[in-house]
């Protein structure tokens, strides 16, 4: 992306984001689930009364929770007799550390810690780590490196050597970003990562503390309107197109010993989920309330690309890249953790 984008060039992207979460509705689960894995079997709901009615599951202030919360205010939940209570997390590690000590039943994060554990073989008692509902893939303008003008990085090709702030390593954050750059024959292994919580990204900026960012909304927006920031170059393109960046998971055994309940709560995230993708305008009040930002920020968001149903093939992108950086050391084959979509009701 060219440097100079302004809020107003935000603005006038938002047309043709709304046109991609439109046609990710196409989306399905290809019949994916070899093997005889019993929790790989599709959750079969409608058929039984739920094995568990109140779950707890851990959340996180993101963007891509809308269709989340969407549907716990339209009741969609509740109408498959689910009670839903939420706890947030600062992390993603943090709400994948607290589905392994069994302190909830169902995890959101990015998609690399849940693989970081499932390699560590972290939740390997309770039937390791399996994955239930998608969340969010990096659509254009999404996830960005961006940098204040008067930084020494003004392309791709002078990121070598510098200092970036990401949320931590061996996450989607300089994953995408050293992917960019090896496709763009810059040297990533120079590159002096600055740990960096998204809301303190601005102020880094600002202070000259890194020379450049790796963000997604609602920072993008912010870092932008608060340190004066440009969009560098976007890191969902290329190979990492449309990379998966979030999902749901929960155990093997909550999922073995819960089919109805995971069934359940598929359907309610499907619904939630097509809503969020027919109209922004349910979306951004939900941001402003759960996400931390001002309306103005909202309603200039790039938002990620909203999804729910599984498609194991598209994951195993995300051990592949985690593979390919030696963020893990073994392949993982992601159709055994992938558990299939539930039919709609």
């Amino acid at each position: 992306m060219p440097n100079g984008v302004t809020g107003r060039g935000l603005r006038s992207r938002l047309p043709l984001v709304a046109t991609a979460l439109t046609l990710v509705t196409t989306l399905t689960s290809c019949g994916l689930l070899g093997g005889s894995d019993a929790s790989n079997a599709p959750a079969q709901g409608g058929s039984g009364g739920l094995e568990k009615t109140s779950i707890k599951v851990s959340i996180m202030k993101t963007t891509d929770l809308a269709p989340f919360h969407l549907a716990m205010k339209k009741g969609f939940f509740d109408k498959e007799g689910l009670k839903v209570e939420f706890v947030q997390a600062p992390s993603g590690g943090e709400s994948v550390t607290k589905l392994v000590a069994g302190e909830v039943d169902i995890s959101y994060s990015s998609y690399t810690p849940f693989f970081l554990a499932e390699s560590k073989g972290a939740a390997q008692k309770n039937g390791g780590i399996k994955i239930v509902a998608d969340a969010a893939s990096a659509g254009p303008g999404s996830t960005m490196v961006v940098a204040t003008p008067d930084s020494s990085v003004k392309s791709v090709k002078d990121m070598a050597n510098k200092r970036v702030a990401i949320t931590a390593t061996g996450t989607i954050s300089d994953l995408l970003t050293m992917s960019t750059l090896k496709t763009n024959n810059v040297d990533w292994k120079g590159i002096t990562w600055v740990k960096t919580p998204f809301p303190d990204t601005a102020a880094r900026l600002k202070a000259h503390e890194v020379d450049a960012a790796f963000v997604t909304e609602p920072f993008l927006t912010q870092t932008m309107r608060v340190a004066g920031a440009q969009p560098i170059f976007d890191t969902a393109v290329g190979p990492t197109a449309d990379m998966p960046v979030a999902g749901w998971g929960s155990t093997g055994k909550f999922v073995k010993d819960n089919p109805n309940t995971i069934a359940a709560f598929q359907r309610a995230m499907q619904k939630g989920t097509d809503l969020a993708l027919s109209d922004r305008s349910l979306v951004e009040p939900l941001l402003v309330e759960f996400s931390g930002v001002d309306e103005d920020t909202a309603k200039m968001a790039t938002l990620l690309t909203f999804q729910s149903k599984l498609d194991a093939t598209r994951l195993q992108r995300v051990p592949d890249l985690m593979l390919e950086f030696g963020v893990i050391k073994n392949t993982i084959d992601a159709s055994k953790m992938v558990v299939a979509s539930a039919p709609s009701s």
